[in-house]
């Protein structure tokens, strides 16, 4: 409409003339969003592109005067001219203008793509470097408490070893795995906790929740264990300052609570609950809420839904 306006404006046009005049120009200005496409996926540099683009434009135009002459009635064809040449200005800038928004939004979300994926890889080589760290410290200890109890009480050995190798199961087979049932976890969880008991006694307990509605719901591989072993981690608990892990559902939120019991000479980096809200980000829109006080230490997680 913009394009034909010069015809409107400067001649008195039968229904005949209309029709072909905006036929004849929609074509026209089409053939000028073909031709900037075109040149969009040329190596052009910029000036190159537009000064072609501008060239050719006017080349094209040059119908819409062939159009003019076409006519039995022209008025002020002087007048006509100049308005057209400023038209044709008009049309091809704000088709260059909405082509070049497309393309900075497209690079702009490539380069959100490609950052997602860097993400994605450092969070997993964390992940890997992690595990690698925390294994053979992991193994070494289990391994040591596995060996006495195979002196003390081979009953109980038996018990400690089938939860090890279904502990070191899970890690290995979650390795590729981004999320995982809560029920899967949950499980996870509980060997390690269980693990855990055999080696530090009546140092800690902890009392779990969930109900079976949300056990299916997802979170991130490693997530509810990651909260625990912190929690045993940078506290010094004993059986006489008992150490207290409460795991719960509250509002579609997993709870992971425990009291603080302050442990000399730790040095806490945050690293795992950085990485944990990381991945968060990665697979929903909530991050991870911590909430830190002189006495408890709590941190919600969101399921997902899926």
């Amino acid at each position: 409409m913009y394009g034909v306006a010069p015809i409107y404006l400067f001649n008195s046009l039968g229904l005949e003339q209309i029709i072909v005049s905006f036929v004849s120009l929609t074509i026209l200005i089409f053939l000028f969003w073909l031709f900037n496409i075109y040149l969009v996926n040329r190596p052009y540099i910029s000036i190159i592109r537009y000064l072609v683009s501008y060239t050719v434009t006017f080349l094209l135009h040059s119908g819409i005067i062939l159009i003019v002459l076409s006519f039995p009635e022209k008025q002020n064809p002087v007048n006509f001219l100049a308005y057209s040449i400023v038209t044709t200005i008009a049309l091809n800038t704000i088709i260059l203008v909405i082509i070049n928004s497309e393309l900075l939004k497209r690079k702009k979300d490539f380069a959100e793509s490609e950052n997602q994926k860097l993400k994605v890889g450092n969070l997993e080589a964390q992940k890997q470097v992690l595990l690698q760290q925390i294994h053979p410290h992991f193994l070494f200890n289990a391994l040591s408490t596995l060996k006495s109890l195979i002196q003390e009480s081979p009953v109980q050995a038996e018990d400690y070893s089938i939860k090890l190798s279904e502990f070191l199961r899970y890690s290995v087979q979650s390795h590729s795995t981004e999320l995982v049932s809560l029920e899967d976890e949950l499980q996870f969880t509980n060997d390690y906790i269980d693990l855990q008991k055999v080696r530090f006694g009546n140092g800690f307990n902890c009392m779990v929740n969930i109900p079976e509605n949300v056990l299916q719901d997802k979170l991130p591989v490693f997530a509810l264990q990651t909260l625990v072993e912190n929690a045993l981690k940078h506290n010094g608990f004993t059986p006489k300052k008992t150490l207290f892990i409460s795991i719960e559902v509250k509002n579609s939120r997993l709870k992971v609570t425990n009291n603080k019991i302050p442990k000399p000479l730790i040095y806490k980096s945050g690293t795992g609950l950085k990485n944990l809200n990381e991945r968060y980000l990665l697979v929903s829109e909530n991050p991870i809420e911590v909430k830190d006080s002189e006495t408890e230490f709590t941190v919600f997680l969101n399921l997902i839904k899926k």
